[in-house]
């Protein structure tokens, strides 16, 4: 037994009309014939079979414009159903008055407006996205940290500029490579040991990869994190590399001035406590010695204050939180006062002492002890990295509303290059020269920092085995 087919709305329609014209046919037959029989009038014959036909044909008429609407929109529904969800619908208007026909084209109207909206705004979206892409590319090229980024099977798919510059590559860069074999390569110090934590798990991490076994010769810090795929899973990491030298630097040079000055404090407690039972101990001990005694507890006393403020000065800078504590002072007092304290030392190093100052130098409103630390700190530098023969100048002169001091010396000096950073806490100059000079790399930073505080400058000229030239420039009252 065949199964019933759905009859279309076109098909139905078809039949519709078929029927009714049949219908309006035989009408009109049996009108004319009845008026013809008993009339047997001719005109009344054909004025019937007239009518006929023009209802025959109005009705024909409607008929096949709603067979046509009704076939347009049938077959443009019907193709919907086979399209995509994110596919354009293509719709079409009709040539038709009737409501039928205005409410299919209203709709095709607005459907067609959304997609264009809609359209637009994609390709704004794409032209944004596009904008965005470009800017983040050129940002990580301008970067000065190295950025790479590996696939699941650890080869690199990205690295900017700055990585490859980092870890010195030349003529090949890193993309393409597998990380593992690209970091080998390099020859880094302790890479075999740094090897088994970075490719062990996948959590983010961060190692000090050494390029010798000096600190000096570079510290390149590693860093990664897991880049995300699917279901949470780790499609590769993302790789930041900075040099971090003088970080590390200045992390070693703090923790051996901790420690130097944790020795340096034992010894002058020491010697006071030597001294002092001594003095206890012996009640026939002469004048002389006596006071040959209190010269040195004196002496250590005044070395251990120097150090319990060098470790103040370091923990009020660390936390961002030294102040000052001024008051109006003679500046020429002052300065005789600096002279007479560097004397003993540039004596014993064999050096000739040069003072010059105005006497024409104007009360300061300032914080005299901590101006005083910065001169001492100034002239302690000259005296020490100037040769046995040598000369160091102290000069003050007053300009306008300002005080200028300088200390100038004729020592081994700065390389130009390494100007902009002997301010930095723990900064040591890579001269072979210093290497072997005791210091912390605080004493600079600390007179930088002095002469911010009272709204002045601290400048610096040096050349090569000729001398350098620090300037400290204060206003005559740093209250604002």
């Amino acid at each position: 037994m065949s199964k019933l087919k759905p009859i279309s709305l076109v098909t139905e329609a078809t039949i519709t009309l078929s029927t009714l014209s049949a219908v309006l046919f035989a009408i009109g037959f049996s009108t004319s014939f009845e008026f013809f029989s008993s009339y047997e009038t001719p005109y009344l014959l054909a004025a019937v079979s007239s009518v006929g036909s023009l209802v025959l044909l109005f009705t024909t008429r409607r008929f096949r414009n709603l067979i046509f609407t009704s076939a347009s929109v049938e077959r443009q529904l019907a193709g919907l159903t086979t399209l995509a969800s994110d596919s354009v619908l293509d719709l079409h208007a009709i040539i038709d008055s009737s409501a039928q026909g205005k409410g299919w084209n209203r709709l095709v109207q607005v459907v067609t407006d959304k997609q264009q909206d809609k359209g637009i705004e994609r390709r704004l979206n794409s032209s944004n996205s596009q904008a965005a892409t470009e800017q983040y590319a050129r940002a990580l090229r301008s970067l000065l940290e190295g950025v790479a980024i590996t696939d699941r099977a650890g080869r690199i798919t990205y690295a900017n500029p700055a990585w490859d510059s980092l870890l010195g590559i030349e003529g090949s860069p890193a993309r393409g490579q597998l990380f593992r074999e690209c970091l080998a390569s390099i020859g880094l110090f302790n890479w075999q040991e740094c090897e088994k934590e970075l490719f062990n798990g996948t959590r983010p991490l961060s190692v000090e990869l050494m390029r010798t076994d000096m600190q000096a010769d570079g510290v390149l810090q590693l860093s990664r994190v897991p880049l995300e795929g699917r279901s949470n899973e780790a499609a590769g990491f993302v790789w930041t590399l900075k040099d971090v030298t003088q970080l590390a630097l200045a992390r070693q040079s703090h923790e051996q001035f901790l420690a130097s000055a944790t020795h340096e404090l034992r010894t002058p407690l020491t010697n006071i406590r030597a001294y002092t039972e001594s003095l206890l101990d012996t009640p026939d001990i002469s004048p002389a010695q006596q006071r040959e005694f209190f010269n040195v507890i004196q002496s250590e006393s005044a070395r251990l204050s120097r150090l319990l403020n060098q470790l103040l000065d370091l923990q009020q800078m660390d936390a961002g939180s030294m102040t000052l504590s001024t008051d109006a002072f003679d500046v020429l007092r002052m300065v005789k006062e600096v002279e007479v304290h560097i004397l003993p030392l540039v004596k014993e190093h064999n050096l000739k002492l040069t003072c010059k100052i105005a006497p024409n130098l104007k009360t300061i409103e300032a914080d005299k002890e901590k101006v005083i630390s910065c001169l001492i700190n100034l002239l302690g530098n000259a005296v020490k990295y100037t040769p046995s023969g040598g000369e160091v100048k102290l000069i003050a002169e007053q300009l306008d509303t300002l005080i200028a001091i300088t200390v100038e010396d004729t020592g081994i000096g700065i390389a130009e290059e390494e100007l902009p950073k002997i301010f930095e806490r723990f900064y040591r100059c890579h001269d072979d020269r210093v290497a072997n000079i005791e210091g912390n790399g605080l004493g600079l930073a600390f007179a930088q920092e002095v002469a911010k505080l009272h709204h002045g400058e601290l400048k610096v000229e040096s050349q090569i085995n000729k001398g350098s030239r620090f300037t400290l420039k204060l206003p005559l009252s740093s209250i604002r």
